[in-house]
């Protein structure tokens, strides 16, 4: 983090420098020197004088810093054997020291680090140096490269100092001998021999101790006196355990027979028959050396332990154990996930839908094709049937919608009992048509101004309550002394397109 703001602030120092340098002598020497008399707007020249510092101070510097990189490295393609040692580790040096700049992202610059790394590694090596600055070296290229690593030897130099190791170096070690499956016996032994002298008994020295007993190691009796009370006072019968118990069987220390019963016992239950079939043998092994007596009570004890685990069964999953097992089924691929049943779901779906549309695309295409194979007489017969039937289909659809409109009209206006003084005598009566109704005054309002802008007098909007609650907005054109004059102003309207159906509203006043 530290590397990137020292990154940014260097980039933005080194804009704005070139900004009020270059960027103003720019300007002025057009303004000034070049073009004094002439009055233009430089907000363009601004900006590309801008761009062109940003461009400098980010991005050219960043440029400038890897070709120096890498004129540096080609120095060290071929050194001399006539070369000064001394002046080849000082140059190495600096071109390491130069990945820490600001020339480098932190990320850039750590992979540059690592290739100078390596290539100073080689030369060290090849050099024969084996000071504190080579280990140093020799530590960051084995950790960049542990497996087959060229580096281990003089790393293990630092077994020859005497006295304790830090707790770095232990590591160290640690990685190497895990890197080699704990071949190397003296850094093993070694290593027995720290961790017992500091009585440190970890799951990181265990391997160290049963590989040092195991290789037979002139530290084993102590190991064994050790390592073994803290195992059987756990009583851990686990892999590790049962190899250090057989190997200290031979040392004849107090806990012997305690370590051949529990791997005595190990071999009755038979776990490890398909797990481990080497250490299986081994146990089997230590279960022959006793006499037969304690041999047939093991297996007797073993056989009711299973008996009594069959008849009083543990609960062992609980059910947050049974979730974390359905995801490591999941996770293993012996069952299949929720996403992955809806997606077969979804791709057969989609399958068949495509099919469909593929069936349907192949059946459309393949009639135009026998279309096309017909004369002209049949092809123009087949396009005008449809076209009549199209033309059909849309008037037979406005039909409906209009006589839906005009009954629901008739409905509304017989609910209401406006319509109910058209049969009766005496007084006056004047006519109206009703045009729409709606539930929405807006739809209402909208109807009104469409029919006004349209040059259309008298238009007007009822409002009514409904049975079923709510309102009805009632649009409705002129009054009229007879219902002849209200027809044949609707006509007039219908054939002008305004409107599409009616209802003669017969009004008594009084």
């Amino acid at each position: 983090m530290y590397q990137t703001l020292k990154y940014i602030f260097i980039r933005m120092g080194l804009s704005f420098l070139l900004m009020i340098t270059f960027g103003f002598f720019t300007l002025y020497f057009i303004h000034e020197v070049a073009l004094p008399s002439t009055a233009f707007d430089d907000s363009f020249l601004q900006w590309f004088l801008f761009v062109i510092s940003v461009f400098v101070g980010f991005f050219a510097f960043g440029l400038v810093g890897e070709q120096r990189f890498h004129n540096a490295m080609h120095n060290f393609k071929d050194i001399s054997s006539t070369a000064d040692p001394v002046d080849v580790i000082d140059g190495f040096q600096t071109v390491l020291d130069f990945t820490y700049s600001s020339y480098f992202l932190p990320g850039q610059g750590r992979r540059l680090r690592n290739h100078v790394i390596m290539h100073f590694a080689d030369y060290l090596l090849f050099a024969g140096r084996d000071d504190s600055r080579a280990q140093k070296i020799f530590l960051k290229a084995f950790l960049l490269q542990p497996e087959d690593s060229p580096y281990r030897a003089p790393l293990l130099s630092i077994l020859g100092r005497g006295g304790d190791l830090t707790t770095g170096e232990i590591d160290l070690l640690l990685v190497i001998l895990k890197a080699e499956e704990f071949c190397d016996d003296v850094i093993v032994s070694h290593l027995a021999s720290l961790f017992l002298r500091k009585c440190l008994f970890t799951r990181k020295t265990e391997p160290v101790f049963l590989s040092a007993l195991e290789s037979g190691s002139e530290e084993s009796e102590g190991i064994v006196g050790f390592v073994l009370p803290r195992l059987l006072e756990n009583q851990r019968s686990d892999s590790f355990a049962l190899r250090f118990y057989l190997g200290a069987l031979p040392w004849k220390s107090p806990g012997t027979s305690q370590a051949r019963e529990i791997t005595a016992r190990a071999y009755c239950e038979g776990n490890l028959k398909g797990i481990d079939p080497s250490l299986h043998q081994k146990c089997e092994e230590a279960f022959q050396e006793l006499d037969l007596e304690r041999r047939t009570e093991l297996m007797r004890e073993v056989e009711e332990s299973r008996f009594a685990s069959k008849v009083g069964k543990i609960k062992l999953f609980s059910r947050g154990d049974l979730r974390q097992l359905e995801k490591l089924k999941v996770r293993i691929g012996l069952s299949k996930s929720f996403a992955e049943y809806f997606g077969g779901w979804f791709g057969a779906l989609f399958k068949f839908v495509r099919s469909l549309a593929q069936l349907l695309v192949l059946g459309f295409l393949d009639g135009l094709v026998a279309f096309s194979r017909l004369n002209l007489r049949t092809r123009v017969t087949v396009v005008s049937a449809l076209v009549v039937l199209l033309m059909a289909g849309l008037g037979y659809r406005d039909w409906q919608v209009q006589q839906e409109n005009a009954t629901r009209m008739e409905l509304e206006a017989k609910r209401t009992g406006e319509g109910k003084n058209l049969g009766r005598e005496g007084g006056v009566k004047i006519h109206t048509l009703q045009v729409a109704a709606f539930p929405s005054s807006k739809q209402a309002s909208r109807l009104v101004d469409s029919l006004t802008k349209k040059g259309i007098r008298g238009v007007y909007q009822v409002k009514s309550k409904k049975k079923s609650g709510g309102n009805w907005y009632k649009i409705r054109i002129g009054r009229f002394e007879s219902k002849e004059d209200a027809r044949r102003l609707a006509s007039q309207l219908i054939d002008q397109k305004s409107i599409k159906n009616y209802f003669i509203i017969s009004l008594a006043v009084n």
